[in-house]
Formats: structure tokens, sequence, C-alpha cells
């Protein structure tokens, strides 16, 4: 975990870290322990300890693959205004209009991928898995359950491949 914390934060340092989209444009300080306490707190659950490091040394989001990671508090907002935690709140919601739809528990999602497609942290697990919620391919009436596909084994492993300017699709899907 400490080196790849300290590889982000050389990236931050020599302005190397930030996503290339609309929504990380600005500067997303660092939250204080508090505020992320604060976040755990509307959770319901605690952050990882590599995802609470990189919230409370990197960046609130605004970097990563695809759009970015999600700020947790505030931070890089999504095209809908949401946070992570806002949207992990939102999804959790029930929809009267689809009896079906249920979002796990503890299933953060994090790595905004546009089309409403986000790379998630199972925040509940060991390992910090990284799961992709693909929900474009569902059809009404059927469960949602074939919406949340594995995708990489930890959070570290995900981040790293990242770091190493991997395809995070090739490397971690060929493996499925």
């Amino acid at each position: 975990m400490e080196d790849l914390i300290a590889e982000l934060k050389r990236r931050k340092a020599h302005g190397l870290l930030r996503a290339e989209s609309e929504f990380s444009r600005g500067d997303f300080s660092p939250l204080d322990p508090a505020e992320i306490d604060l976040a755990e707190t509307h959770l319901g659950f605690a952050l990882p300890p590599l995802l609470r490091r990189i919230y409370g040394e990197i960046a609130n989001g605004g970097f990563g693959y695809g759009y970015g990671f999600l700020g947790l508090l505030g931070g890089m907002l999504n095209e809908d205004g949401r946070d992570a935690v806002a949207q992990y709140l939102w999804y959790r919601r029930a929809d009267p209009d689809d009896p079906l739809w249920r979002w796990p528990e503890a299933l953060l999602p994090l790595g905004h991928l546009g089309c409403a497609m986000f790379h998630c942290v199972r925040c509940d697990h060991p390992d910090a898995p990284v799961v992709w919620f693909e929900p474009n391919p569902h059809e009404d009436g059927e469960p949602w359950d074939n919406a949340f596909i594995p995708f990489a084994p930890s959070l570290a492993d995900y981040l790293t491949a990242w770091l190493e300017g991997k395809d995070l699709f090739a490397e971690f899907m060929d493996e499925a």
C-alpha cells in the first residue's frame, strides 16, 4: 500500500494525476479525518484502509480511470451532481417502478465510466474488490444480478494497473 500511495502522491505533485474529463476540472483537496468519518457515518460502513488513505492524503476524487473517481463528500461530482456518498444512498433506495432493483450493501460507486456505469468497491471485503456496474443491457422485469460484474480482485490491483497504463478491461476481463 505504501508504494501505491507514494506513486499517487508523486504523480499529483507533478500534475499527472487528474482524469481527463469535464467532471474532473478543479482541485479536489484531500479530506480531513473528521470528513471521512462523517462520510462513513452517512454510508453506514467503514472504507477500506487504502481508499480512506486516498481520500485523506491524495484527493477527494477527480483522478483515475474513465471520468475519474467521484469525491467522497463534495469533490468531483457526476453529471447528476452526486458524489460517491450521495450516489450510493440514491442507489440504495427502493424503486417503486422496479421491485427487482437492489443495490448491494457496502458497494461504493467510485470510478465514473459514463453511460450510468461505475467501477465500484466492495467495502465489506478485506481486499476491496472492484465490481463493474453495467446497467445498460438490463431488461425490464429481470433481476439486476447480471449488472454487477466482478472486475478486479482488489482496489490495489486496479489502481496499480491504471498507474501502469494498462487497458483495465483487457487486464481484468480477460481473466474472467
